[in-house]
């Protein structure tokens, strides 16, 4: 990691990267490198080694001679960073690595994420492993899980639409007794039109405990004061 003073979300990035960083891997990327390149790292800091993109070139070169990559070993920045462009449009041309396992120029010219560019070494030698350009043996990490195809006869995709997928939900079960079919539903109130009142359908609101006690029926209704008789002149 170089000691470039950085601020702002630089700081911040870089703060997040280094806690994720893990020296172990580095180690077995630095020796992997070495042991296929069969060159020695020129500096002891990793990204220092790599930023000139001289030894990631002779890398994929070691890996795959049949057609080597041009190596610039010009001190000039542009061309240091046409050796690392050169390295990452290797991987997916030649070594099937998919892009989100590379890592960007400046993660490794301008230290940006370290622990991308390792783990762009160790997808690398994956990838390698898989084509059968290196041996298993050699692989750093875990290897690349092969490709398992399944086929099936019309006859097994024909039964398939039979079968009721648990995403419909669970119809362990269920099933239709006690149905009738082709009844009549009554739809209407019994007491609808025959002057029965006693009953009132639940849908023109809730009676529970309503009643008319107390009320009488074809009375005289006062709807005015006290009657007040005219004064006698």
């Amino acid at each position: 990691m170089s000691g470039k003073v950085m601020g702002g979300l630089d700081r911040d990035l870089a703060a997040k990267a280094a806690a994720k960083y893990d020296p172990e891997r580095e180690n077995d990327a630095r020796h992997w490198i070495e042991s296929i390149t069969g060159e020695v790292f020129p500096f002891d800091g990793f990204q220092e080694s790599l930023k000139d993109g001289v030894l990631l070139c002779k890398l994929v070169n070691a890996l795959s001679p049949d057609s080597p990559v041009r190596i610039n070993s010009s001190k000039m920045p542009f061309k240091q960073m046409e050796n690392i462009n050169s390295f990452l449009m290797t991987l997916g041309s030649k070594f099937e690595v998919p892009p989100h396992d590379t890592f960007q120029t400046i993660d490794l010219y301008e230290d940006k994420n370290p622990g991308q560019v390792v783990d762009t070494i160790f997808s690398l030698s994956r990838h390698a492993a898989k084509l059968g350009l290196l041996p298993a043996d050699q692989v750093l990490g875990p290897k690349l899980a092969d490709k398992h195809e399944v086929t099936f006869t019309d006859e097994q995709l024909r039964s398939g639409n039979n079968v009721i997928g648990l995403q419909m939900g669970f119809a362990g079960g269920a099933s239709q007794s006690g149905q009738s079919w082709g009844g009549r539903r009554q739809v209407v109130e019994q007491g609808v039109g025959t002057g029965d009142a006693s009953s009132v359908s639940q849908q023109l609101g809730f009676n529970g405990g309503a009643n008319a006690s107390g009320l009488t029926f074809g009375g005289r209704r006062e709807i005015g004061g006290e009657y007040a008789k005219p004064d006698q002149e």
